[in-house]
């Protein structure tokens, strides 16, 4: 059977268990919704979890699902929370969880050169 629907709050609450685990407090795991250019990934953090600064390999977009989370490149800072969708700055970035929280990203790899 292809998979056609996630339960986001059904992840959510894996996540953030597996991230409370984890040292470096956070968690991912891919939603695999058969598409062959659009990838999604879920990620839970706890409070003061992070994805250090790197950068986007295409374009994307994040959405947050549950707590809130800071989205910070060179130019600016934004704290998103449940409900709010952002688009993914082109350039080096970093995320800060402010409190426990899931987001997932959406991004569609661009062709290679």
């Amino acid at each position: 059977m292809d998979p056609i629907a996630v339960n986001l709050d059904t992840l959510a609450d894996h996540l953030l268990a597996q991230a409370a685990e984890n040292p470096q407090g956070r968690a991912s795991q891919r939603i695999n919704l058969d598409h062959h250019t659009l990838r999604m990934t879920a990620m839970g953090f706890v409070t003061g979890g992070e994805l250090p600064e790197h950068r986007n390999p295409g374009e994307a977009a994040v959405q947050v699902v549950r707590g809130r989370l800071r989205l910070s490149d060179a130019t600016r800072t934004i704290d998103l929370e449940a409900g709010m969708i952002a688009r993914i700055p082109d350039a080096p970035h970093r995320v800060e969880a402010l409190e426990p929280s899931v987001m997932v990203l959406t991004a569609i790899a661009l062709p290679v050169a």
